[in-house]
Parts: C-alpha cells; structure tokens; sequence
C-alpha cells in the first residue's frame, strides 16, 4: 500500500505565521487530514492534493490554531462540488456546537456531506477503511491523539499538543511519529506551565515505543533555527527530524 505523509504547517501559533498545524496523510485512496489550521485549503490545493479527496479531517482540539482553516474548507468543498464528497470530522467534545454555530452565523447548511463524530477518550473508529484510534492527551483543553492502523501492526501516531505520556500505559508501536516538541529543554517550566512537550522529552517518548521516525511539531517561533531542536532529541532518538512546511515523506509498507 502506498503511503505519504505531507506536512502542510508544523508550527505554533505566531502572528502572520502561515505554518499552523495541519497534516495530510495519503494511504491508498484514503486521504486523512490532522488539524486543520489556518490556509489548509490554499495548501491542499497547491500541493496537487485538492479538496474533494479528503475523507476525514482529525481535529485534536478546539484551539484556533487546529481549526480555523476547517470552517472555510467545509464551505468551499460545498460550493465547488455539487453534490459535496462526504467528509467525517472526528474531535473532542464541543467540536460540532463550534462547527453548527459557525456555519448558522455565515447563514451555510453542509448538508449530508458532513458527519461530525466527538470522541471522549480512547475510541477505535473506521474512516474510509483507516483504522483510527483515539488517545487521550495532557494538555490545557480536551485533546485526542491520533493512532493511525496502516496495516498489520504499522502506526502513523500524531499527538500534540500535549505533556509526554506514560509510554507503559499508551498501547501502541508507533513506526512513524509527529509529536508536539513546541520547546526546548531550556525551557522545560514554560512547556509544563503551557501542558506542552520539550524535543528531549517527546525523543525520550519515541524511544520508549519503538518509533523508527520521530518528527518534532507544533514548534514555537522563538527557535528559529530548529536544527537546535533535532540536536536536542538525537541524544535520545537518533532518527528524529524537525518538521517543515511542505515537508514530504512516503512509506514503503
């Protein structure tokens, strides 16, 4: 099965920023859609993906950072394709009171094309032949954790933002992992006080469950050279890459 991994915004929030977090994954004919910051749709489109493939969006939490580009990609898929494709968008509680409060404000019904799913906790979920696992996550808000089943026991694991977890207790072997690392271990009170990850600490999560890739995420503007971050966690995991807008990654599974 052919597998890529394309990240379309890897950072923190930050004024002008065009690298909110959003992450595409492509497993066969399924496209997943991790978060959906602010300009996914202009991403997805310029990156040859387009809108009427996704299959599901996977919204962490309700932070704007993670959602402000989903109302507009609802919309537009709606307005270009008659009938729209069927989209699932799978989140915590209060997803849908933001989603249908939105869409009643910009006076837009989505229809039957829309199915929106609130998880609490830890939930498996099929979409469009995915396995989906739902984990719940350390952070300021409700937040899930995505495992993504790529066959036989192979895991695509995005989970951010988020304190490191209890790797005895999470259940899974994550091949490939995106992981918040919004800071350094330099600044290891800020990331407790903001329910955040050091890249030392999401490396030492890695190792833990046999990632063989552990990408760093959701990185905060005050490390512009994030090369300091990878140093940081290949003490621990020498496989670990920073992640980059547009950055493109294809599994051979």
């Amino acid at each position: 099965m052919r597998t890529s991994l394309l990240f379309l915004g890897t950072g923190a929030p930050d004024a002008g920023s065009d690298d909110m977090p959003a992450v595409a994954l492509k497993t066969g004919s399924t496209l997943l859609l991790l978060d959906s910051g602010e300009g996914v749709q202009h991403k997805l489109v310029g990156s040859g993906l387009g809108l009427s493939r996704v299959a599901a969006v996977l919204v962490t939490h309700l932070h704007g950072d993670h959602v402000l580009g989903l109302v507009p990609l609802v919309q537009t898929r709606s307005l270009l394709f008659r009938p729209a494709p069927p989209l699932s968008v799978v989140g915590p509680p209060g997803l849908r009171r933001y989603l249908f409060e939105s869409f009643s404000s910009l006076h837009f019904d989505p229809g039957d094309s829309l199915e929106v799913h609130e998880v609490r906790g830890s939930e498996e979920l099929r979409l469009r032949g995915a396995a989906v696992s739902t984990v719940p996550l350390d952070h300021t808000v409700e937040t899930l954790g995505y495992a993504i089943g790529l066959g036989g026991d192979t895991n695509v694991c995005y989970l951010t933002d988020t304190r490191p977890l209890n790797p005895e207790g999470f259940g899974f072997r994550c091949h490939v992992l995106v992981h918040d690392s919004t800071f350094s271990w330099t600044d290891f009170e800020r990331a407790v006080e903001f329910r955040h990850s050091t890249a030392l600490e999401a490396a030492s999560f890695a190792s833990s469950v046999g990632s063989r890739l552990l990408f760093l995420f959701h990185i905060s503007s005050r490390y512009r050279d994030r090369s300091v971050l990878e140093r940081e966690a290949r003490r621990l995991h020498p496989h670990s890459y920073a992640a980059e807008k547009y950055m493109r990654l294809s599994l051979v599974l």
